[in-house]
């Protein structure tokens, strides 16, 4: 019973409670089913979603539930590619949030969204995105019409396991996602957006704050160390690029899209590592920085872009310190103006002709690039001088064996054209070159240059004219033993297209004015003038180039002048010309040469001078061409050959001189050489130094009263300023001279040579040197040195003797030499008188001869024994103690053995004129 009545107790309980709880279910049931599809159906209406731009919209609502509505699949677009589809649509609330209008959170599911890339940009298949963008009225319901968007509030939308295919032509790219939407209020009118992509991998994020009613979007997009080696596929369908490394991008933009426009965009994005290659280019970040581009834009018409960080390292290595660029997308024009600093650096690239950048070598420059919507186009591309900022120091430059230092370059160029054609101008400025090469260096205080390229654009480019023009005020040269001086310097060329020869160049030298020295051999040339064609066109005849030097020195001696002709041949330059002097009328000097212009040895020279036989003018005075020879008159045929190259910088040569036939005369003096023969020869040029045992014939040479009847000399010219005689021999008094040796230097002053006599004959010998008058036989043989001091000649205690055992016979006549300043009637008188008698016809066992100078005077002492021919008119008178003379018809004496010992005293100037000559050579 007890039992019983607890049962009564608990169903009285329970009943109400059940009763409650179903009535509350068959309210909310009802209203589930009442109000939730009309709910969803009002959330994802098809005609807006058809005003979005989709063709094609299917959707199928699974569930309603009270606490969960299942929707899906959608597909938005065509069904067998849809540009979207949805899984799943899940809707997850409460019956309290419902009466609420509230959905607490909405979860999508299996999103798939297809696109390609199109040359119009990215196309999603069934989407008309003319649609979208279409004006806010045309896409808006008529006035009366339901919103769009129900008045609701949703805590969170979420998309899980995104996808989207992105078609790359025949490659296919998928990219998973996901999103969480947190909408703000209700009516679903703003939300905060964060979606995460997930391409190969690597992770991106983009958030976004989207006010749906005002049909504007504030987005940041954010990806950090993203490996580029996980999209090496999709990099390499550009040919030739390689792109590596990790980089990291981040940006913030606007988007309106009704209409669709882009503002307040600001992206950056950081390259850590790794490099881009395309082709022969080579990019990469700085070693110590990673590269650094931004990009900066309020309304998307005007751009600012920056780059810092970048290297380059091939083809050459270049630094890009700073880009700074401001484009402008006008409707009428687009626009790129900026400036950038960058350097190339210090390289070098081995090869047959090796090339190294010593220092870094900075550049400043300006840049603007404008094109017209008609196709028209300019561009401007303008360097700063970064010397005269502070920044650089001399370019340090070598190629092979040429090193090249300059100021950086200041360069400007200017372009611009149409859609079919174009034409550009640039100049450029170097100040302070300095180039050296084999110990030869080459100075310009600047160089400038400016042209011009008129070419075709389209599917066939090319160059139809092109000009140029380089201009160096003045060039100086050192090297080689040479020094120079170059002025007024143009090198211009000019190319024209032609149907039938492609594009040949014309290029042409000139040099107004130059002057080069060699001050080893005293050469100096002034006045040197150039004007050579560089280039022909093929299947055409040559063209001569032209110059002349004006002016032909040695040791300030005029020799004339040289004007000639430059034909270019495939690899050299041949060279002809005439030289010709106003010292020496009629001589007409031929000069060849050719300069190899490519190829091994470029630069080399082979030099021929050739002088045929050249009649000097009679009694050309040799004072025009060595002053201090001022007086002496030289005849005869004089030739010469010369030939020399330049190889490696390095001057070498052969000269020949000849002079045929050859005269030699000092009126004043009473000296003169006839019938000379000589050929030099000269194996080393420059150095003035001849080949040794030169010889030097003469047929006569006479001096006052003096002959010789010809002989040679063993020269050897040592240096400009050095004679050497090796050895000489000549005829003289109908005997043989031997000379020793003698160096004859200018400025000295002091002298000493020794002749080596052989049989000479003794009446010649008192006939030159004695001023008397002699006749007979006999010889004599000796030696006689001979000095000059201090601008003096002197002899030196010469001794000449007669042959042992061989005698002779001297007649001599005029002889009151020997009495001149003696007293008549003194017995020295007395003697010489005698002396003078016997010796009138004297028959002499043998003979001495001594030569001496004392002070001014020559004194010759002739000691003979032997005997008068003839009585003598002489008696001695003891009373006296000598010899007198006789009346005439008397009876003179016979004498059997008598020994004379006879002075002659001249003054030796009258006699000989060593010091002309000897000043003439110095």
């Amino acid at each position: 019973m007890a039992g019983l009545m607890a049962g009564k107790r608990l169903w009285r309980t329970v009943l109400p409670v059940g009763v409650v709880v179903l009535a509350v279910l068959a309210v909310l049931l009802m209203a589930g089913y009442l109000y939730l599809p009309t709910l969803v159906s009002n959330f994802l209406p098809g005609d807006q979603i058809r005003r979005l731009g989709f063709t094609h919209f299917n959707a199928r609502i699974s569930s309603i539930g009270p606490y969960r509505t299942t929707a899906g699949p959608f597909v938005f677009g065509p069904a067998e590619q849809p540009a979207l589809s949805i899984g799943a649509i899940t809707l997850a609330y409460t019956p309290g949030e419902l009466r609420h209008k509230k959905i607490r959170r909405i979860v999508v599911s299996d999103v798939v969204i297809n696109a390609r890339l199109a040359p119009e940009g990215i196309v999603f298949p069934g989407f008309d995105m003319a649609a979208m963008t279409d004006d806010r009225t045309a896409a808006s319901p008529a006035t009366g019409e339901a919103t769009a968007i129900p008045e609701i509030t949703l805590e969170k939308l979420e998309i899980q396991s995104g996808r989207i295919n992105l078609a790359l032509g025949d490659a296919q790219v998928r990219i998973p996602f996901a999103l969480d939407l947190f909408p703000h209020g209700t009516g679903l009118t703003a939300a905060d957006l964060s979606l995460r992509l997930f391409p190969r991998d690597q992770p991106l994020a983009v958030s976004a704050r989207v006010d749906l009613a005002g049909h504007t979007a504030d987005i940041t997009f954010e990806g950090q160390n993203l490996f580029l080696d996980a999209f090496a596929d999709l990099i390499h369908r550009i040919p030739d690029l390689d792109l590596t490394g990790r980089v990291s991008i981040s940006a913030k933009t606007t988007v309106d899209w009704a209409p669709l426009s882009i503002r307040g965009v600001r992206a950056k994005m950081v390259w850590h590592d790794g490099r881009m290659a395309y082709g022969d280019i080579l990019f990469a970040p700085t070693g110590d920085d990673a590269a650094v581009v931004s990009v900066e834009s309020a309304d998307a018409a005007t751009w600012q872009m920056s780059t810092a960080g970048l290297l380059m390292r091939q083809p050459a290595s270049l630094a890009l310190s700073a880009v700074a660029a401001r484009l402008v997308f006008d409707d009428d024009r687009r626009a790129v103006t900026g400036d950038a600093r960058l350097a190339v650096l210090p390289f070098t690239v081995a090869g047959a002709l090796p090339v190294s950048l010593a220092d870094r070598l900075p550049l400043n420059l300006d840049f603007e690039v404008v094109q017209t919507m008609t196709g028209g186009w300019t561009a401007r591309l303008t360097s700063g001088n970064t010397t005269k900022t502070g920044e650089s120091a001399p370019v340090a430059l070598t190629v092979g064996p040429v090193s090249v230092a300059a100021d950086p370059p200041v360069f400007n160029l200017t372009a611009g054209g149409d859609g079919d054609q174009g034409e550009a101008r640039w100049s450029l400025n170097l100040t302070s070159i300095r180039a050296s090469a084999h110990k030869n260096r080459i100075r310009l205080p600047s160089l400038s240059g400016q042209g011009s390229l008129q070419f075709l654009l389209g599917a066939a480019p090319a160059i139809q004219k092109a000009e140029a023009t380089v201009q160096l005020p003045e060039l100086t040269l050192d090297g080689a033993g040479f020094s120079g001086r170059l002025a007024k310097l143009e090198l211009s060329a000019r190319s024209v297209s032609s149907d039938s020869v492609g594009l040949p160049m014309a290029a042409r030298l000139h040099i107004g004015d130059g002057r080069l020295d060699h001050p080893a051999s005293g050469l100096r040339m002034k006045g040197i003038r150039l004007d050579l064609p560089l280039n022909r066109a093929a299947g055409t005849r040559a063209k001569a180039g032209t110059f002349s030097i004006a002016r032909i020195l040695q040791h300030q001696r005029t020799l004339g002048a040289l004007k000639g002709r430059i034909v270019p041949k495939a690899d050299t330059f041949a060279v002809a010309a005439d030289l010709s002097s106003d010292l020496l009328p009629g001589l007409a000097a031929t000069l060849h040469s050719t300069v190899r212009t490519v190829g091994e040895g470029v630069g080399d020279v082979d030099l021929t001078v050739n002088l045929p036989v050249y009649a000097l003018p009679a009694d050309t005075d040799l004072g025009r061409f060595v002053p201090a020879a001022a007086g002496v008159a030289v005849s005869g045929g004089v030739s010469a050959r010369a030939t020399a190259s330049i190889t490696g910088g390095q001057l070498t040569g052969v000269l020949d001189l000849t002079l045929v036939d050859g005269g030699l005369r000092m009126e004043e003096k009473k000296i003169a050489l006839s019938g000379i023969q000589a050929a030099l020869n000269f194996p080393d040029l420059p150095r003035i130094r001849s080949a040794p045992a030169q010889t030097i014939h003469f047929a006569r040479a006479s001096m006052g009263a003096i002959v010789v009847d010809g002989g040679s000399f063993d020269v050897q010219v040592e240096s400009a300023k050095t004679f050497f005689v090796e050895k000489g021999r000549f005829s003289w008094c109908d005997g043989k001279v031997d000379t020793g040796s003698l160096r004859i230097t200018a400025g000295r002053q002091d002298y000493v040579a020794s002749l080596y006599c052989q049989r000479l004959a003794l009446s010649r010998i008192l006939e030159q040197l004695g001023a008397v008058n002699a006749k007979g036989t006999g010889t004599l043989n000796g030696r006689i040195p001979i000095a000059y001091r201090d601008g003096k000649v002197c002899f030196d205690d010469g001794f000449l003797f007669s042959t042992p055992g061989e005698g002779g016979q001297i007649q001599l006549t005029g002889t009151d030499i020997l009495t001149r300043g003696i007293p008549a009637g003194t017995p020295q008188f007395a003697q010489v008188e005698l002396a003078r008698e016997a010796l009138k016809d004297y028959a002499y066992n043998w003979a001495k001869l001594g030569l001496v100078s004392e002070g001014e005077d020559f004194v010759m002492r002739l000691q003979f024994d032997g005997k008068p021919a003839h009585p003598l008119p002489f008696v001695y008178k003891k009373e006296i103690g000598s010899f007198v003379r006789v009346e005439a018809g008397g009876q003179g004496s016979v004498f059997q053995g008598i020994g004379l010992d006879v002075n002659l005293r001249l003054p030796l100037n009258q006699l000989l004129q060593y010091k002309d000559i000897v000043n003439m050579i110095q």
